[in-house]
């Protein structure tokens, strides 16, 4: 059962030449846990914005907005673009299921400052009305923004002559602070209060400052963009998500190691096992080598870390490879970052 989920977790994309002639690399992707984990009871979540001032706040929202230069009701836009990102991240992972309250009237301080918890009746109704055991919600949403403009001077062939020509770049730096609780409603306790900054830049360039002015997004835009950013941040940080990296192996000058590269191509690691495993016991240290971290990358492949570890060792004590210390620190944390995706998982 582990290592049908682990298959799930980990597949081969692609295969992509590295510098040295002596490696390849897999492109893998890759279930990662959460940073907070949530109890395992809490299956279905319900997602509200909380984070608009209440009426009396209104005058002193829409003064701000003036001063600095940003849409009336931009973060009102982009509170709501946020929710919606959390929305998205949560559904698209494999821990939860995600409904946004659009039409819950909550409000807040409409500032940075978290106003008082909800009470657990209103918490109740709200979960309730999407049978969620749990409520996350948006308490405080704000944003600023900066802009900073520069120039770039290449060199360029025009008419057979070398010119230098400028390219004239303007960053639109939208900063996010949100902050969020989540409520078990089954337990009726806060389990999570926290603040994060997420940031976003955009960049427009032209042949003048003011073509890339033009390139930019509006600000408006560019908050709700920011906003959406932000929340799905906030997702990756409570559910597990999937990341893309890649994983290096040695596939050497023998026929051997090259035919073994054309089953990792197909994601066939039984195959590649066979062939790399007969060669750990080579005379040749290089090749022996190359072979026990091959044995390793197959071996983490199958979710097999203990026995990965094993091959990695062997390689770094019996043959002094020097690679193979790296990547021994990797698959330690893998085994751990296995752990905690088996408890947030419920596996």
């Amino acid at each position: 059962m582990k290592r049908d989920i682990l298959k799930l977790m980990i597949f081969v994309c692609s295969a992509i030449l590295l510098g040295s002639c002596a490696t390849t690399s897999i492109s893998i992707q890759m279930l990662v846990p959460a940073d907070i984990s949530v109890p395992q009871h809490i299956q279905k979540v319900a997602i509200a914005n909380r984070s608009l001032p209440a009426k009396e706040d209104k005058a002193k929202n829409i003064i701000e907005g003036l001063l600095t230069g940003e849409s009336i009701y931009a973060d009102r836009e982009g509170s709501e673009n946020c929710g919606l990102g959390l929305v998205n991240q949560l559904n698209s992972g494999p821990r939860f299921s995600a409904s946004y309250l659009s039409g819950s009237d909550l409000r807040g301080t409409g500032t940075r400052e978290f106003p008082y918890p909800l009470d657990w009746t209103s918490v109740d109704d709200l979960c309730r009305a999407v049978n969620a055991q749990a409520l996350i919600v948006l308490e405080t949403f704000d944003s600023d923004n900066s802009i900073r403009k520069y120039t770039k001077v290449t060199k360029e062939k025009v008419e057979n002559q070398e010119v230098n020509v400028t390219t004239y770049y303007e960053d639109l730096t939208i900063n996010v602070n949100a902050g969020w609780r989540i409520y078990d409603n089954v337990n009726q306790r806060i389990i999570d209060e926290k603040s994060f900054m997420d940031t976003k830049v955009f960049t427009g360039k032209g042949q003048t400052q003011n073509k890339a002015e033009d390139n930019l997004p509006n600000k408006r835009n560019a908050i709700n963009q920011a906003g959406a950013f932000a929340g799905a941040m906030f997702g990756k940080r409570i559910s597990p998500n999937w990341i893309r990296t890649s994983r290096k192996y040695y596939k050497g000058k023998e026929e051997d190691f090259k035919k073994a590269k054309k089953y990792v191509e197909m994601n066939e690691w039984d195959e590649a096992i066979d062939i790399w495993k007969p060669m750990t016991q080579n005379p040749d240290k290089k090749i022996g080598g190359r072979a026990c971290y091959n044995m390793a990358v197959a071996c983490e492949m199958k979710g097999d870390f203990d026995i990965a570890t094993e091959w990695i060792k062997k390689a770094y004590l019996n043959f002094n490879m020097k690679d193979a210390k790296k990547y021994l620190i990797i698959l330690e944390r893998r085994e751990r970052d296995q752990q905690r995706l088996d408890e947030q998982l419920g596996n």
